[in-house]
């Protein structure tokens, strides 16, 4: 009996130091400064940041050389930027992150009801995958953020798909994302860093990424009826102040790139001679000088002159000739004491309204092509600070003037000046020409690392090919069996 009698206590006190442990272990393993569940107000902020920040970087270090506002002078640092077939994967990778991180926001949304997350989430999904097919082209998609439910080889899906799908593609996301806001108007965006949880701000940002997708695909698609249906509700950027830029830090690591560059990366940096041709051309001195430093060969103190300044064409090595000649980028780069050029951007005023003036140009809405033309020149000039009489009196120069003598002429004109607006703003100057085939890249014969040809896309990531090849193979086959830089894009002139 006894020994029976210190088996149950034995046993009873067991149990309650065993329990007791394991409580206690519980407690120990809940880190509290890693999150084991998603916080909607922190993923939102980091998301924003993440996404405009990876932008700002890119086009610092390649973007401004493939859209030619950049020339580098040296071969060690130029071989991307002369088109040299990449993967590119370091953008690559940060996008999908985005994607996956939104879409995670977006089923958070979700399970709390919550409409305004819910649209900011799809806006920042849908400009990461816009950004990823625009670069790449057919892309794994739908099933590309499917790893929690065991596919981890997604299928690649068409572009036709990635903007149009009725579930999830770029723009039935953003149509649906400026519903939800158009019907709740008010409310708190809690880790909205971007617009201070302003519904309409977002409403105006959400519909100008809309109108950049459907002109993009408007040989495509007949997209009329959208545009107008946008442009009839209003809820569009008014002025260069609601531009979707944001303010980075001015310290690591998501600072703007060019404030801690090292002093050799920056000096690299030259202004390509196309900017310069177009600046002079449109005897724009107010954004050379902006943007630019007088070449090494002008003396201290000499009045303003287009001679001052210069451009430096695609070179292997740039002689030194070339580069006393040449402009480096404005010494407000490295001290940020003009914040507008060090913003990260995502889609600004001024490219709404040149995308607009196309949109009217061509018939899709109702209006004025050189209205919304103008409009957008003055918008590009306030976007970095320049004041509306110096605008105006640049669209009063003959090569600026609204141009209507042909559909053509006026094209050109548009696309041009969308390409001024548009200086460190991601891939946009290259994927519009790609569009448009304004303004006239120049291929740079020989130095050119591509067979002399401007590329039309960036090669898959060497990752799909080890991870994903079953599928990377299956896309690879319909560019002929070889992936090509040149294989264009389903909307691509």
């Amino acid at each position: 009996m006894k020994k029976t009698l210190h088996k149950i206590v034995f046993s009873i006190i067991s149990i309650i130091f065993f329990s007791s442990c394991s409580k206690e272990l519980q407690t120990i393993n809940i880190n509290p400064n890693n999150l084991e569940k998603p916080d909607a107000t922190t993923l939102l902020s980091n998301t924003i940041v993440s996404l405009f920040y990876n932008n700002a970087n890119i086009v610092w270090t390649l973007g401004n050389g493939y859209n030619q506002y950049m020339t580098y002078s040296q071969s060690y640092y130029d071989q991307p930027t002369r088109y040299q077939p990449i993967t590119n994967e370091p953008y690559w990778i940060p996008l999908y992150e985005t994607a996956r991180d939104a879409n995670t926001l977006y089923n958070l949304a979700v399970t709390q009801n919550n409409t305004l997350l819910q649209a900011s989430a799809l806006t920042l999904r849908s400009y990461a995958f816009a950004q990823l097919t625009e670069l790449w082209g057919d892309i794994p998609f739908k099933q590309a953020l499917q790893g929690a439910n065991g596919i981890y080889t997604p299928v690649y899906d068409n572009q036709q798909t990635v903007y149009l799908d009725a579930a999830q593609g770029i723009i039935p996301s953003l149509r649906r994302a400026d519903s939800l806001l158009k019907a709740n108007p008010s409310g708190l965006i809690s880790g909205d860093v971007l617009y201070n949880s302003n519904v309409m701000s977002w409403r105006r940002f959400i519909n100008a990424l809309r109108l950049r997708y459907l002109l993009r695909i408007s040989s495509k698609v007949n997209v009329s009826a959208e545009m107008q249906a946008i442009v009839n509700d209003g809820a569009i950027m008014q002025n260069a102040s609601q531009s979707a830029t944001l303010t980075l830090p001015t310290v690591t690591p998501y600072n703007f790139v060019s404030l801690t560059e090292r002093t050799g990366d920056f000096q690299v940096k030259y202004m390509n001679q196309l900017l310069y041709n177009t600046f002079v051309n449109t005897a724009d001195t107010a954004r050379i000088s902006t943007y630019f430093n007088v070449n090494a060969n002008t003396p201290a103190g000499t009045t303003f002159s287009f001679n001052n300044y210069g451009g430096l064409p695609l070179v292997v090595d740039a002689t030194n000739t070339q580069t006393a000649q040449a402009s480096n980028f404005n010494n407000s780069f490295t001290s940020g004491s003009n914040p507008n050029l060090i913003k990260a951007r995502i889609i600004s005023f001024a490219e709404q309204q040149f995308i607009l003036s196309e949109a009217a140009l061509k018939g899709f809405i109702a209006g004025s092509a050189q209205t919304y033309y103008n409009s957008g020149v003055l918008g590009a000039y306030a976007e970095i600070g320049l004041d509306a009489n110096t605008a105006n009196n640049y669209l009063l120069h003959a090569n600026v003037a609204f141009d209507n003598s042909s559909l053509n002429n006026s094209l050109q004109q548009i696309i041009t000046q969308k390409w001024m607006a548009n200086i460190n703003n991601g891939f946009e100057g290259w994927i519009e020409y790609r569009r448009t085939g304004f303004p006239a890249l120049n291929a740079g014969g020989s130095v050119n690392l591509n067979n002399g040809v401007i590329p039309s896309r960036f090669l898959y990531p060497t990752s799909e090919k080890n991870i994903n090849a079953k599928n990377y193979n299956a896309e690879i086959q319909l560019m002929g069996g070889t992936e090509s830089t040149n294989y264009k894009a389903w909307w691509e002139k």
